[in-house]
């Protein structure tokens, strides 16, 4: 092979040739990286938010993420047909139905933003001055101002054809002032901006690009995803993985591997972060069960404080609610379950046995959990007793919008509940209102009869017409077996986990779950 070359000719040639062989010996004996293939929403591209924490696992793991950003509906279609591992995506109805169906082996909540409705800076349909998105909405049918829809079946469009639902003013086929756009959200940004359009965009994906968007201003939504008037614009982000055993080609081993990553705190905490430097505040929400998850409990009553472990809990008086169900007053019955855990009142007690005590019956029992949602109870519910009106007005969940007392109530990202406390009502036209979900209970689960008779609306608006609390004469009656007050760390006879919270505050007289709160991290005696 080199007998016509010279000697050190032959000895480089002689080199490069086992350089060869050898480094291909090593690209046959080294297996391929292995790969995670993530079809996920066009925002979380878009913003860059992947590019800054998907390294992270591909070091961790030593494989490699392969990226697919389309719509929502796209990235179902892909993990339908088995050609994606991982779904990331943001329509909890389509996602519900992916799951019936069978395609996958976990849905997870991940995090959250918000949408916002970005539009002309000269505003000639007035969505600035809207009180609700669905109003906004029907300000631009009525101006016939130029709106430019994703039209993709994306999340984002998901959402926008409900808000034209339930505002009444949906676009007529062929309405010249429509435009349907077929992109993702960058795009339908930039077009809107060449247009002069309104535009419904989430929020993270506004704030990376409304440095290139000089003819868009943001006209509803405000400062925050907290601070948006609207709380029906909650945006919320679920990972999905897919079921190897119903598609051969999917890896669900990494595809579990990646979506645990992703629910870690660590990770979490790193979602939470990226980008509030720039915009002021975070682009994305974390909001997975591992996040907000806690494992001990601080207890403060006046100078008398203590903090309580897992294990601490499980050495203390102890209370069951045997087949409890809650009801959610938008997601309806959330499951009958059986809650083993502390007593809150024995609880309470070990730290300051003097809260029994009547003189301090003006108290208020502050439940917080870790997601910043507050629960509050009176002294007499734990120590005394209520009326029937009042205990009523709690087990029903009224005191979920309208506070503890009835004294109204205006947090920020939902709609204000107005103060019932001294108020006389019709009893016939509140139950018509309440029965059909309808007027200021737009939104809300429908109250059957079933679920509040009659006689129970009456008392209700009785009490809030003369509030009493000591129920002396009319006392509200809890049957024995939901009595207790439940910190549980067990549900039907099961250690919880992080993603079903691992301190939940179960209050057994309830029917409704205003105060079902998961993940307590804080009891505030005031």
């Amino acid at each position: 092979m080199f007998t016509n070359r010279s000697p050190a000719l032959r000895s480089v040639l002689l080199a490069i040739a086992i350089a060869l062989s050898l480094s291909a010996c090593a690209q046959e004996s080294t297996p391929a990286a292995a790969v995670v293939r993530l079809a996920t929403t066009t925002s979380t591209v878009d913003t860059g938010l992947f590019k800054a924490i998907l390294p992270a696992f591909e070091s961790q793991c030593a494989c490699r993420v392969d990226v697919v950003a389309v719509g929502t509906g796209q990235a179902l279609e892909l993990g339908r047909r088995g050609d994606a591992d991982v779904l990331l995506v943001h329509a909890p109805e389509q996602e519900a139905v992916f799951m019936k169906e069978g395609h996958a082996v976990r849905r997870d909540d991940v995090m959250y933003n918000d949408f916002v409705i970005a539009g002309p800076a000269g505003d000639p349909a007035g969505v600035s001055q809207a009180s609700m998105a669905k109003d906004a909405f029907r300000r631009i049918q009525s101006a016939s101002a130029l709106f430019a829809s994703r039209g993709d079946k994306s999340g984002t469009h998901t959402r926008e054809l409900a808000l034209w639902q339930s505002a009444g003013a949906p676009p007529a086929p062929g309405a010249a002032w429509y435009l349907s756009v077929g992109q993702g959200m960058g795009e339908t940004l930039t077009f809107a901006n060449e247009r002069k359009a309104y535009a419904l965009t989430d929020r993270a994906t506004w704030a990376s690009m409304q440095g290139r968007l000089p003819n868009l201003r943001l006209l509803f939504g405000g400062a925050s995803a907290e601070a948006n008037p609207d709380r029906d614009l909650r945006n919320r982000y679920g990972v999905i993985v897919i079921d190897r055993a119903r598609h051969a080609s999917v890896n669900t081993a990494l595809g579990l591997r990646f979506a645990d990553w992703l629910l870690s705190k660590p990770t979490q905490q790193q979602i939470g972060a990226f980008g509030r430097d720039a915009a002021g505040h975070s682009l994305f929400y974390p909001d997975s069960e591992e996040f907000k998850a806690t494992d001990r409990v601080a207890v403060v009553i006046g100078d008398k404080a203590r903090t309580f472990t897992i294990g601490d809990l499980r050495s203390a008086p102890q209370a069951t609610l045997a087949g409890v169900e809650h009801v959610g007053v938008k997601k309806g019955p959330l499951g009958k379950y059986t809650w083993t855990g502390a007593s809150l009142k024995d609880l309470l007690l070990s730290v300051d046995p003097g809260l029994a005590s009547p003189s301090r019956s003006d108290s208020t029992i502050e439940v917080v959990s870790s997601d910043g949602w507050t629960a509050t109870m009176t002294w007499h519910e734990l120590f005394g007793q209520v009326s029937r009106g009042e205990g009523l007005y709690l087990a029903k969940g009224c005191n979920e919008c309208h506070g503890l007392r009835a004294e109204g109530t205006s947090p920020e990202g939902k709609r204000p509940a107005p103060k019932l406390m001294g108020q006389a009502y019709s009893v016939p036209e509140t139950t018509a209102l309440i029965r059909t979900g309808t007027g200021q209970h737009e939104g809300i689960t429908a109250y059957t009869a079933d679920r509040l008779s009659d006689a129970e609306m009456a008392a209700i608006l009785a009490w809030l017409a003369k509030p009493g609390r000591t129920g002396k004469a009319d006392p509200f009656v809890v049957p024995e077996s939901r009595r207790a007050v439940v910190l549980a760390y067990e549900r039907d006879g099961k250690p919880m986990n992080g993603r079903d919270g691992l301190i939940q505050l179960v209050v057994g007289a309830d029917e409704f779950a205003s105060r079902y709160s998961h993940w307590v991290s804080e009891i505030r005696v005031r």
